[in-house]
């Protein structure tokens, strides 16, 4: 069985391309690797909550790293920190979670070839409302909204958990009636996993702050997360 690294953000995308290279892929995951930049404006990166994505490796018993560049050259960084992981743990390919931003492909394409492994991204270029289904219905993939910034958002958006055909429906209503993407790929929201067939039964209860900006846009920022069974995580 070949080895993966998943570059892993704790968002629902990034997460169902990790089960999908287990089961679909007969992968191991050899790591979860979090890449942190100061960048708000990353195109590359994921950055709402990221911090909070070491708890579902603590759950789901994957090692983790998390590594952060300066953001000068990101780049240059990020392909240097995927060639020392690749070399540390000795995987076969690196898995991400996008799906049609054909600049993050394109670099993802290139730091793998450059290292010598193979690009997974099993989402790539699918049917965007197929892969909301896919994801909550057919994974079993729960998350919560944690930051809305499209048009067609309410405050009351912001915090909501997306875990059933009912909320995937809103949601998929919502985006259809102001032409955004239905899993935020352009940016429109950004997402936090609670619920996985890979947390072993755990439901992780986030709790925090939620905002609400007068240009009509969203943050929730987690402050703890609640591990059902387990108690508040210790960050």
């Amino acid at each position: 069985m070949g080895k993966f690294v998943s570059l892993y953000t704790g968002g629902k995308d990034s997460h169902t391309a990790t089960l999908i290279a287990m089961k679909d892929y007969k992968l191991k995951p050899g790591l979860l690797l979090t890449i942190l930049t100061p960048r708000d404006d990353s195109y590359l990166l994921h950055t709402a909550n990221i911090k909070w994505a070491k708890i579902h490796a603590h759950i789901m018993g994957i090692p983790f790293e998390e590594i952060e560049i300066s953001g000068s050259n990101e780049d240059r960084e990020v392909e240097i920190v995927i060639g020392e992981i690749v070399a540390k743990y000795g995987v076969d390919a690196i898995v991400t979670g996008g799906i049609a931003s054909m600049y993050q492909k394109k670099r993802f394409d290139a730091f793998a070839r450059n290292v010598g492994v193979d690009h997974i991204a099993p989402l790539w270029g699918l049917d965007q409302e197929k892969i909301l289904r896919l994801e909550v219905l057919e994974y079993g993939v729960g998350f919560m909204i944690v930051a809305a910034m499209a048009m067609g958002f309410t405050e009351d958006w912001v915090g909501r958990v997306i875990d059933d055909g009912k909320s995937v429906e809103a949601l998929l209503k919502l985006a259809r009636k102001y032409s955004f993407s239905p899993v935020g790929e352009g940016g429109e929201y950004e997402s936090y996993v609670v619920s996985s067939p890979a947390f072993k039964g755990k439901r992780l209860i986030p709790s925090g702050k939620r905002m609400w900006f007068q240009s009509g846009w969203g943050y929730y920022s987690i402050s703890e997360v609640q591990i059902l069974d387990e108690g508040l995580y210790p960050f």
